[in-house]
């Protein structure tokens, strides 16, 4: 070949490879912004969610500091999927806790559990008073054997509504017979009151702001 030749055939390559990377470039310019996109299409709670969601934790440390609890715990009743027979299964999930140093959570066995398996205890939930109940008192059931596993000395709860509907519960939980001979009752029953009636205040300006912005889409 003359050199005229080779230096046609050599401009050919560079213009090929050129092109190569440019149209690599090219490609991966385009999945990048691909996934650029998809990633601000992600949808994260608005300012109202974490708001009220910081709200509930303060109130439920303030409370567990108040009481001198081991666990101050919010649990919410949901449906979780449908029995043979077509009826929806009520279960109830932990949301929210705050726990005193060195003590264990509750969030990975208080999970989509039945309320079928706590009958007994919603019974007393029901009595909507804020009652100090000793574990070792409650009659034998799968609630007093959940309880006895997480060292439940004793407790205290009440209902939470929501539009007149009970959705769930305030709960305080002691670990200790040191610390269960110590409550005062009565600043107890003050305290828990208060916090069940800010943790209601703050589920209803949830829940109002997402009917406002379903409305508003």
């Amino acid at each position: 070949m003359t050199i005229e030749q080779w230096v046609e055939l050599g401009g050919i390559i560079v213009a090929v490879l050129t092109g190569g990377i440019i149209s690599g470039y090219k490609i991966a310019k385009a999945r990048g912004m691909k996934l650029l996109e998809k990633r601000q299409k992600v949808e994260f709670p608005d300012s109202c969610y974490w708001d009220t969601h910081t709200n509930i934790h303060e109130t439920l440390t303030e409370l567990r500091l108040n009481t001198d609890c081991a666990r101050a715990q919010i649990v919410q009743f949901h449906n979780g999927g449908y029995f043979l027979d077509g009826i929806s299964m009520k279960k109830m999930s932990l949301t929210h806790e705050s726990l005193a140093p060195s003590v264990s959570s509750e969030m990975g066995i208080k999970s989509n559990l039945l309320l079928s398996m706590c009958v007994d205890g919603m019974k007393l939930l029901m009595n909507n008073e804020p009652t100090l109940h000793v574990t070792s008192e409650l009659e034998d059931s799968w609630c007093k054997q959940l309880l006895e596993n997480s060292n439940v000395v004793s407790f205290s709860f009440l209902p939470i509504r929501r539009s007149n509907q009970v959705v769930g519960y305030i709960m305080s939980q002691w670990c200790s017979w040191n610390k269960t001979d110590e409550i005062n009752t009565d600043n107890l029953y003050d305290n828990i009151e208060d916090a069940r009636k800010r943790v209601e205040i703050q589920l209803d300006i949830e829940l109002r702001d997402k009917q406002a912005t379903k409305r508003h889409k």
